[in-house]
């Protein structure tokens, strides 16, 4: 055994260890962000925002590529939104959990659809139907996050922008300006 095995083990081991990041990158930068979404999440919705979250790293380890790239993208907008809304981000925040939940449910749907109910169709007239709820099933992969990206614009865009926090708008209005 030379000197220098141990290293080359060391820097295969962290060669691998690239390559599993890189291969899974949409589920690792999916993992920070719903760590991040469950750590800023209020307190009254941090049990949803987990459950959920574990749901939507579930969905983009399972499902076809294009799943964890959408939780990302819907994510990372959803937390931007929370972070730009004044009236009421825990409301927006309730938007962003359930529309990760259900996203993430339909990623598994389509999973499990792929996985189990696609080789076991032998039926003809079932196999005549199969590639009409294929492309509606790829169609919905691609068409619920643009749904809830409009959803969070129309969120943020219902108000005008403000200067203060909602708590100092209403202090503000009910003593009519008077400290």
């Amino acid at each position: 055994m030379e000197w220098y095995t141990p290293f080359v083990w060391i820097a295969n081991g962290l060669l691998a260890l690239v390559w599993l990041l890189v291969e899974h990158l949409w589920q690792v930068g999916l993992a920070g962000a719903l760590g991040y979404a469950v750590l800023r999440a209020p307190v009254s919705q941090q049990r949803w925002t987990l459950g959920v979250a574990v749901l939507a790293l579930l969905a983009g380890l399972l499902a076809p590529f294009p799943v964890a790239l959408f939780l990302l993208v819907m994510t990372l907008a959803g937390l931007l939104a929370v972070r730009l809304e004044r009236f009421n981000p825990q409301n927006t925040h309730w938007m962003l959990v359930r529309g990760l939940g259900l996203y993430a449910l339909t990623g598994l749907g389509f999973a499990a659809y792929r996985e189990w109910l696609l080789p076991a169709l032998s039926d003809p007239a079932l196999l005549q139907g199969q590639a009409y709820l294929n492309a509606i099933a790829s169609i919905a992969l691609y068409l619920l996050p643009l749904g809830y990206l409009a959803l969070l614009a129309q969120g943020l865009l219902v108000h005008p922008p403000v200067q203060q926090d909602a708590d100092e708008i209403i202090y503000h209005f009910r003593s009519r300006g008077k400290p």
